[in-house]
């Protein structure tokens, strides 16, 4: 027994084949158990070659074995790792150019043939979320930005100090009750606003003109600047409405791709998940097109509620200037009467 336990030990310090331990398998033999019958492979090559456009992934899984050159399949597409710009057990970055079919990819990357992971789920950025929607999100783009640029000119345009300033309206009421025309006049020249602008109109030509004639002169004026004042209102309620239209558009698109891609393919699971992940795209376009009308709306109402008071209070006071014009017309005697 001595002799024998002497003989295994010395064989297995010398190495001899079938004594030595175990190793693990080389990572070669893991790269040819992923796709035994090459199905993938074959999948690949009957896809129609891709337009070498190029994806930047950023994942939370463990990637550190991936490789370029590896190549992943997702949503009917192949694609071919090209750089790494960062790799770790707590995720990573890489770009993928898609060398085989046409669809962007989603979420989850499956993997063909390499050495990285089996799947890769990719981190949804906002930036690739907006990508994504396809073409239909940058005029939906604009529409927000025009939005907003809309949004805060109406803040300066919209205030009654602009319009209707008290100390204008007191200096005008005081030379009226003079009647000091002309510095009723020189007044409305020197200011700027909806009131100014249909007190200048009032008194153009008054030694000719009759009450008749102020209050058209007045009412064209009015009508004039409120209809310059409304178009901002317009463009905001004409953005409200094309947002979401825009949307609509873009999900339609999106689902008729969605279809498309795996109209050829029998029922399936994965199938069913593809068509949901597909689904969830298309309707990126519609819930940005909202996000986007909503608003629009809100400031749409604010803004024509503040116009509406700036109309009432201008109108008011263009009827008690107006009275009081047409009183000295009529004479002095009878102004000074209501004045007093």
């Amino acid at each position: 027994m001595k002799k024998l336990f002497a003989i295994a030990t010395i064989a297995l310090a010398a190495g001899l084949p079938g004594l030595a331990p175990a190793q693990e398998p080389t990572p070669e033999i893991s790269k040819i158990i992923e796709d035994k019958d090459g199905t993938l492979l074959k999948e690949m090559a009957d896809v129609p070659e891709g337009d070498g456009k190029e994806f930047r992934v950023v994942t939370d899984d463990d990637i550190t074995t991936i490789e370029v050159g590896d190549i992943y399949k997702n949503n009917m597409s192949f694609f071919k790792i090209t750089a790494i710009a960062k790799k770790a057990k707590t995720g990573g970055e890489f770009t993928a150019k898609r060398t085989n079919g046409r669809l962007d990819p989603l979420r989850f990357w499956n993997r063909v043939s390499g050495m990285g992971p089996l799947s890769i789920a990719s981190r949804e950025t906002l930036w690739n979320t907006y990508l994504n929607g396809g073409m239909f999100m940058h005029p939906i783009t604009f529409c927000l930005f025009a939005t907003l640029v809309i949004s805060f000119s109406n803040i300066w345009i919209f205030r009654r100090s602009r319009h209707c300033p008290p100390p204008f309206i007191d200096e005008a009421r005081s030379a009226l009750a003079k009647g000091d025309l002309a510095a009723f006049q020189s007044l409305a020249e020197n200011t700027k606003g909806l009131l100014a602008g249909v007190c200048r109109t009032m008194s153009v030509n008054l030694d000719v003109s009759t009450e008749e004639d102020i209050k058209v002169r007045c009412e064209t004026e009015a009508r004039r600047q409120i209809n310059a004042l409304r178009l901002p209102l317009r463009a905001l309620n004409f953005f409200a409405a094309v947002a979401p239209l825009l949307g609509l558009l873009g999900t339609v698109q999106g689902m008729i791709l969605c279809f498309d891609s795996i109209a050829g393919e029998a029922a399936s699971a994965a199938k069913s998940q593809m068509m949901a992940a597909g689904i969830k795209v298309a309707l990126y376009t519609t819930f940005y097109g909202l996000t986007v009308a909503i608003p629009a709306l809100f400031v749409y109402f604010v803004s024509n509620h503040a116009l509406s008071n700036i109309v009432s209070e201008c109108e008011r006071t263009t009827v008690e200037f107006t009275h009081r014009l047409a009183l000295k017309l009529r004479g002095g005697a009878g102004g000074k009467q209501t004045e007093a």
